[in-house]
C-alpha cells in the first residue's frame, strides 16, 4: 500500500499509525509512506502539479518492482491517490480516501 500525507504535512506523521502493534494493516501490506516532490528529502522540481506527483509516484512503484498496489491518502494525498489511480488504473487495486473529496472542487 502506497500512502500519501496532507499537503502540508510530512508522511512520517503516519509512521506511528501504520506501525501500532494493533494495526493489522501491516501484517498483511507493506506500506509505503510517501512525501511528495520538494517535500524533506524528496527530489526537488520547479513544478508541482498533478500529473507530475502521480508520474513520481509511478516512478517509485517501477524503482522498487511494484507491479500493483493500493493506493490511499489524506486530504490532498487522497486527491492525489486518486488522480493517481485514474490515470494508471492497471497499476492500482484500490483507493482508500481519508477526507478528500471529488478531485476537483
Amino acid at each position: 500500500m502506497i500512502w500519501l500525507p496532507e499537503l502540508v504535512e510530512p508522511a512520517e506523521n503516519f509512521k506511528p499509525f501504520f506501525t501500532r502493534p494493533d494495526n493489522k494493516i501491516t501484517s498483511v501490506r507493506n506500506v509505503w509512506l510517501l512525501n511528495y516532490r520538494n517535500q524533506g528529502g524528496s527530489d526537488h522540481h520547479t513544478s508541482f502539479d498533478m500529473e507530475e506527483i502521480s508520474d513520481d509516484i509511478v516512478r517509485f512503484m517501477d524503482e522498487k518492482k511494484i507491479t500493483m498496489a493500493t493506493i490511499g491518502g489524506h486530504g490532498f494525498g487522497a486527491k492525489v491517490a486518486a488522480a493517481t489511480a485514474i490515470s494508471n488504473l492497471n497499476r492500482f487495486t484500490g483507493v482508500i480516501q481519508l477526507e478528500g473529496g471529488p478531485l476537483d472542487h
